[in-house]
């Protein structure tokens, strides 16, 4: 009985040993991980011109990107309930990078995001970037 114990706790103890070496190594499962990535923004940046306000932003594939949405809010960016405004939609093109100048703006602090829609109906979200507008007259 002894020995069929042995037996039986060294064939579990085995096979478990050969169930971890079949598994991936982690640079092999690194590598899996960056394969099955998704978009993700490079960056976003947004900067007065004039008595406006551009917004420029890249991507690290545009490969899936159907297209974005431009979203502003003049209210706190932190909170949930703030409302966002839709000030365009962009079809994505095969360039690297994207730009869009807002020039009906008022006065204050307003945030930006971009939404990138992807071929397969999901959609990712910028960071928020904030800038104040001040009008000299």
């Amino acid at each position: 009985m002894k020995a069929q114990i042995l037996v039986l706790s060294t064939i579990v103890i085995l096979s478990g040993s050969v169930m971890n070496l079949s598994s991936p190594s982690p640079a092999t499962a690194m590598k899996q991980v960056r394969k099955t990535a998704s978009v993700e923004f490079a960056f976003f940046r947004t900067h007065r011109q004039a008595n406006g306000a551009v917004a420029t932003w890249g991507l690290n594939s545009n490969v899936d990107v159907t297209g974005f949405d431009v979203q502003r809010t003049y209210q706190d960016p932190a909170d949930p309930y703030s409302m966002w405004e839709d000030v365009t939609y962009m079809p994505c093109t095969e360039e690297r990078s994207f730009k869009y100048n807002d020039q009906e703006v008022f006065a204050g602090y307003i945030y930006y995001r971009v939404t990138a829609h992807l071929n397969d109906g999901s959609s990712v979200i910028s960071a928020i970037e904030g800038i104040r507008i001040v009008r000299h007259k």
